[in-house]
Order: structure tokens, then C-alpha cells, then sequence
């Protein structure tokens, strides 16, 4: 067992003594190793990669700056568009202020607010009325070169300002080299149309008499302003007790008053309009005098028309435009004829000076026809004259107004008459006789016209016939001039709509084509 022992240990003693000479001798074989060949190996890759990423992240940037490009492009032609949209597309405004109290009621102030969007409402209605009547007007009379908007102007108690605050946008984000170039646009394109600032006034400790006041003005400052106040008709004799000044009753006053004042208010501003769009055409000064008197003439009529039912101071209003378009257009005819139609409205309700206003429209209605080219036209003119005359109380005039009624009478078929104004103020002059002659016994006598009240209301139900638009149909019910001949004036109107709908061409007959179906009519309601 020993010797095994022995055996055992000398061989390895033996095996590991040549193992550690080898390690102890130096080698070139393992030096010869290349070292420097490894980092070689790792930094090559590293190179190519940032070479890599170098060229993605210029290839990155080129993109983001071709997009952003490409936005600022497009959204630079979205800009301009909408820039254009709003210098193109910019309309007349129409700002209308809540009202402001000076009637010394500080109690209406409360109130204010309320009573300013119902003037609002009032007004849009009044402006309709007004755009139609300036339609029929011009397709009937002129001026045919003035083209009415579709759409009307809604008013507002705020300006319109997107055109001014988008310009203000662009300032800040342009260059400043750009800068005077949004600054001319803001002046070359302000903002256009008509401001209203309303007032409400009294007058008398007990607030006796109340009123409206409106001042008009242009915003871009091309057509003058205006200050006009439409007071109450009447004066009240009221005390510090009594019920019309409790602040209840003050505002039910200025509501009433609102009536007139918006009619006022609807045909200023729609003859402003008309003013401000004199064609460019008009170079020399009588066509631009003859366009402005034809405007004055159809705002003279449309106030005249308005007295009888909006107030009184309307008939001041229409004479004072009727002289203006006379000494506009001095050769014309019709505002001579409207001036005397308007002198003899005021003067049937006048008592006082009711004569001398006839007179007055007498000398126009001469002067009118002196200078009317047209005979149909001439006739309407002879019969306002003889109606003028009728109510003159002069006998001799009378008498002159009765001969001039039978000359056009004498030579002339009613029934193929298609002016249908001249026959309604055929009937005008007939029914007057009937009121005139009726209320002194010795003018009933003298001169009375016989058949007077038969020949009033055939010739009106001949006219309201031949008015196919039915303009006349609403007023003839409520003409004081009509008020002898217009019992069961409801039946005629039920039976002439009945029978204009089985005859729908019955407007354009005439003889006894047109005479045998009104002749039915009349029958139908007995006014044979």
C-alpha cells in the first residue's frame, strides 16, 4: 500500500514539472496576436452609423421644411381668400342704438331695452313695405337705372367688424415690411353704411307732450347727417296725478309713438340708400338733378300716402320733397301733378285752410298740364283739378270742374279704359258731389250731377278691377273720399274675386267683353 502511495506521488511530481517550465518560457506566438486588428473591427460600424444618421436627419429636415412650406403655401392662399371673401362680400350695414332716455322719467330706464327691440321690429316691417312700393314704383315709373337689393338690411346695435379685426390679426403675425400694406387696406376698406342713435324726449313738467328724436349718420361720412323728432300729435293737459305720467303709462305712449316714428325712420333710410348709389353713368348735372328729383318724387308720394294713416306732419314732409324734385327736374309733369294731388289731400282735412290749399293745388295741377306730352295722362290731371274745384266752394270753378268732367265723358269709353288710377279718381270725384252737394241745400240744387252715385261705383269697380296688382283694393276701403259709396263694399270684394276667378284675363277686356261681367257684379251686390 506504501509503495503505491510512493508510486503515485512521484508521478506527479514528475508530470508537473515540465508544465511549469513551458509556461515559464516566453512565447512569440502569443504576442504575435493582433491587438490592434480588434478595435478596427468595433469603430468602423460606429462610423457608418452616425455617417447614417447624419444623412436621415438632413434628410428629416428637408422634409419638415417642404411640409412647413407647403402649409405656409396653403395656408397663405386660405388667408388671402378669405381676405378677398371679405372685401368682396362686405354689405351696408345698418346699426340701430338702444335707445337713450332725455325725457327726464329716469323710471324708463328700465325699460329701455325692451322698448328698443320693439322700435327694431317695427322698423324691419315698416322697411318691407317701403322696398315694395320702391319695386313698383320703379317698374311703373323710374328710376329704372337704381336696382333695389334682394335683401334688406337687418338692423344691428353693433357694427360689423370681421374685415377690421382680421386685419388686425394679420399686423401681428406679418413682417414689418408688410405691415403699411394692411394698414392701407383698413383705410381703403372701412366699414360702410348708416348708424341710428335714438332718443326719447319730453316736453312739459308733466311730460304733456312726448317725443322721438333719430340722428342719422353716414359711417364713412359721404352723405350728410340727418336730425329729425317726431312728437306726439297732441299736446295733453296733465297734471302731476294723473295716469298718462306713471312710468307704466309713459312707455304704452312712446310704444304708440313708435308707429310713426319707425314709419319716418323706414323712408329716410331707404331714400339715403337710393341717393347713395347714383349710377356712375350720371357724369353731367341735369341727368343726376332729373335722377335725384325722380327720388324726391317717390318718397313725396309715399309720405302723402302716409299722412292719413301714420300722422299729419307727413303732409310737411311730402311737400317739402315734392318742391325739391320740381326745382331738380323743373320740366317734368308728375311731381307738379303729386304736389297738387298732396294740397288737396291736406286741404280736405284742414278746415281752416281747406280753400286755400285747394287753390293752391289747382295752380300745380295747370302747370302740370302744361307740360304733360301724354293726352291719357292729361285726363287723370283735369279730373284732380275738378276734384281740387269741386271742394273749393268757388261756384264758378264748380261749375267749370262739371263741364270738365262731361268733355272727357263725351268722347270716351269707359269700359275700354285701362288706367285704373284714372278711373278710381273718376269715382273719387263722383262720390265727392254726393258729400259736397249734399251738405248745402243750394249747391244741391244748382249743382248736383245727376246719377252721381251709380256712375262713383261702377267707375270703381271698373277701376279696382283693371288694378291687377290690387294696390288700390285696401286703401278704397278706407278712402274718406269713398265713405257715400262704399256700403257692402265686403260683397264687392267677395263677388269681384269670385268672378276674376272664372274670367282670370277680365283686367284686359274690354267693351262689352269687360262691361257685361262687372255689370253682373254690380247686380249681385245692388249697386245698379
Amino acid at each position: 500500500m506504501k509503495a503505491r502511495i510512493s508510486l503515485i506521488i512521484t508521478l506527479l511530481v514528475f508530470s508537473s514539472s515540465p508544465v511549469l517550465a513551458q509556461t515559464a518560457q516566453p512565447r512569440p506566438k502569443p504576442t504575435e496576436i493582433s491587438a490592434p486588428s480588434q478595435p478596427i473591427k468595433v469603430t468602423k460600424p460606429i462610423s457608418d452609423f452616425t455617417k447614417n444618421v447624419e444623412t436621415f436627419d438632413k434628410s428629416l429636415t428637408g422634409i419638415v421644411f417642404t411640409v412647413a412650406k407647403v402649409v405656409f403655401g396653403l395656408v397663405s392662399i386660405l388667408v388671402l381668400y378669405r381676405l378677398l371673401l371679405l372685401i368682396v362680400y362686405r354689405s351696408s350695414q345698418l346699426v340701430i342704438d338702444n335707445f337713450s332716455n332725455a325725457s327726464g322719467a329716469d323710471e324708463l330706464n328700465n325699460v329701455l331695452t325692451g322698448l328698443s327691440q320693439s322700435a327694431r321690429e317695427r322698423l324691419v316691417r315698416e322697411m318691407k313695405g317701403v322696398h315694395s312700393r320702391v319695386k313698383e314704383h320703379i317698374e311703373s315709373t323710374g328710376p329704372r337705372t337704381y336696382q333695389a337689393p334682394n335683401k334688406l338690411q337687418l338692423p344691428r346695435t353693433t357694427p360689423e367688424q370681421r374685415l377690421s379685426e382680421f386685419l388686425a390679426s394679420l399686423s401681428e403675425f406679418t413682417p414689418d415690411q408688410i405691415d403699411p400694406i394692411v394698414h392701407i387696406l383698413k383705410v381703403v376698406f372701412p366699414p360702410y353704411g348708416t348708424r341710428v342713435t335714438s332718443i326719447l324726449q319730453s316736453q312739459g313738467a308733466y311730460h304733456n307732450r312726448l317725443g322721438i328724436t333719430f340722428e342719422i349718420t353716414d359711417i364713412e361720412g359721404r352723405i350728410a347727417s340727418k336730425l329729425y323728432t317726431i312728437w306726439e300729435l297732441d299736446e295733453r293737459s296733465l297734471t302731476d296725478g294723473d295716469k298718462d305720467c306713471s312710468p307704466l303709462q309713459l312707455k304704452d305712449r312712446y310704444r304708440k309713438l313708435l308707429r310713426s316714428a319707425t314709419r319716418w325712420l323706414a323712408t329716410e333710410l331707404s331714400r339715403r340708400e337710393m341717393i347713395g348709389t347714383i349710377p356712375w353713368m350720371y357724369f353731367g348735372n341735369k341727368q343726376r338733378n332729373h335722377y335725384q328729383g325722380q327720388i324726391n318724387n317717390f318718397f313725396g308720394v309715399y309720405n302723402s300716402t302716409s299722412a292719413s294713416t301714420h300722422g299729419k306732419f307727413f303732409y310737411q314732409l311730402a311737400i317739402e320733397d315734392l318742391l325739391q324734385a320740381i326745382e331738380l327736374s323743373p320740366d317734368w309733369y308728375q311731381p307738379y301733378e303729386n304736389l297738387a294731388d298732396t294740397y288737396s289731400a291736406q286741404g280736405r282735412e284742414l278746415q281752416t285752410e281747406g280753400i286755400k290749399l285747394q287753390r293752391k293745388a289747382i295752380l300745380q295741377y295747370e302747370k302740370a298740364l302744361k307740360l304733360c306730352p301724354d293726352d291719357s295722362i292729361k285726363r287723370r290731371i283735369r279730373v284732380g283739378k275738378a276734384t281740387a274745384a269741386l271742394l273749393s266752394g268757388d261756384k264758378m270753378m264748380i261749375q267749370e270742374a262739371k263741364q270738365e268732367i262731361s268733355t272727357i265723358e263725351s268722347w270716351w269709353n269707359d269700359a275700354s279704359e285701362l288706367n285704373f288710377r284714372f278711373l278710381y279718381n273718376l269715382a273719387s270725384w263722383y262720390a265727392l258731389t254726393l258729400s259736397v252737394f249734399s251738405s248745402d241745400i243750394a249747391h244741391q240744387k244748382n249743382f248736383a250731377v245727376a246719377n252721381a252715385l251709380p256712375k262713383a261705383r261702377r267707375y270703381l269697380v271698373y277701376a279696382l278691377t283693371r288694378d291687377s296688382d290690387r294696390t288700390l283694393w285696401y286703401w278704397a276701403s278706407k278712402d274718406p273720399d269713398l265713405e257715400n259709396i262704399r256700403e257692402g263694399f265686403a260683397d264687392l270684394e267677395f263677388f269681384l274675386l269670385k268672378k276674376l276667378n272664372e274670367i282670370p284675363d277680365l283686367p284686359t277686356l274690354a267693351g262689352d267683353q269687360f262691361a257685361k261681367p262687372i255689370e253682373q257684379v254690380l247686380k249681385a251686390i245692388n249697386w245698379l
